[in-house]
């Protein structure tokens, strides 16, 4: 199912969730049992569909180079996360804000004002296993599946579920888009941030690349100017301690993984 198809039956789908349950399953990510009505087939073709509406919209970056290097640290990351149900695609974006996102089913998005000032491996890789968090501790299908609640809710109120399907239908991947750029909560942003230490840790990287990357988000923080990355991940200043205690702890809970140096 993609995501035009996805979207004209979103009205409907969810009475079936109503009225027929969904799926429970365990995520090792989160250490919890969650349920979920997106299977991950829907998940992928979610992402495939918005990924073409984004060749559109965006330049990807053709440098060989710098393509080459994301997506060599985004597989060595995506090798040790929790969540090994779909493949992975890295894609670095012609952009001057500072920002990158993730959209369902495993598709990972780095703008190119941000890779080009993060100056070594690590913080690149920082950046992408806080992605693959998201990721795994799905974040992103909870967002599409809390909206899609919302909106069979109004569906019923109002009795106009044939309208709403055609509005969504209409709307489609601007509405995905839409919650994909919505911020996260601060719970989800501490266990994106935990859960991204733990794949440096796993894959080799220097976990200092992760407050390398914050501070520097932090400091391009002036005014209005603030990165767009911090407009959909917030409260900087409260991560950046947290992230410092679970350096900290990372070997304990993780084991004596090695690491390497901050190297450009």
């Amino acid at each position: 199912m993609g995501l035009i198809s996805f979207l004209k039956c979103s009205v409907v789908v969810p009475l079936c969730f109503f009225v027929m349950g969904c799926t429970t399953i365990y995520n090792p990510a989160t250490g919890k049992q969650e349920s979920l009505f997106l299977s991950t087939e829907t998940e992928v073709s979610m992402g495939q569909d918005l990924n073409k509406s984004l060749v559109q919209e965006y330049t990807f970056s053709t440098n060989t180079k710098k393509v080459s290097r994301l997506k060599d640290i985004g597989c060595r990351l995506s090798a040790v996360s929790d969540r090994q149900d779909y493949g992975y695609h890295f894609y670095l974006v012609e952009k001057e804000d500072l920002n990158a996102f993730t959209t369902p089913g495993g598709f990972v998005y780095v703008y190119t004002g941000l890779f080009d000032k993060l100056k070594t491996d690590d913080a690149i890789a920082a950046v992408v296993a806080h992605e693959l968090g998201h990721c795994a501790a799905r974040h992103i299908a909870k967002k599409f599946q809390a909206s899609l609640t919302y909106n069979i809710i109004g569906a019923i109120v109002f009795s106009q579920v044939d309208a709403q399907a055609r509005a969504l239908a209409a709307q489609s991947a601007d509405v995905a888009m839409n919650l994909v750029f919505t911020a996260f909560s601060r719970k989800d942003e501490y266990q994106a941030d935990s859960l991204g230490i733990k794949y440096l840790f796993l894959a080799g990287y220097n976990l200092d690349g992760m407050i390398e990357a914050f501070e520097l988000l932090q400091k391009e923080a002036k005014g209005d100017q603030m990165p767009l990355w911090l407009r959909t991940h917030p409260y900087i200043e409260d991560r950046i301690k947290r992230v410092k205690d679970e350096i900290v702890l990372a070997p304990s809970r993780y084991g004596q993984g090695q690491t390497k140096s901050l190297t450009p």
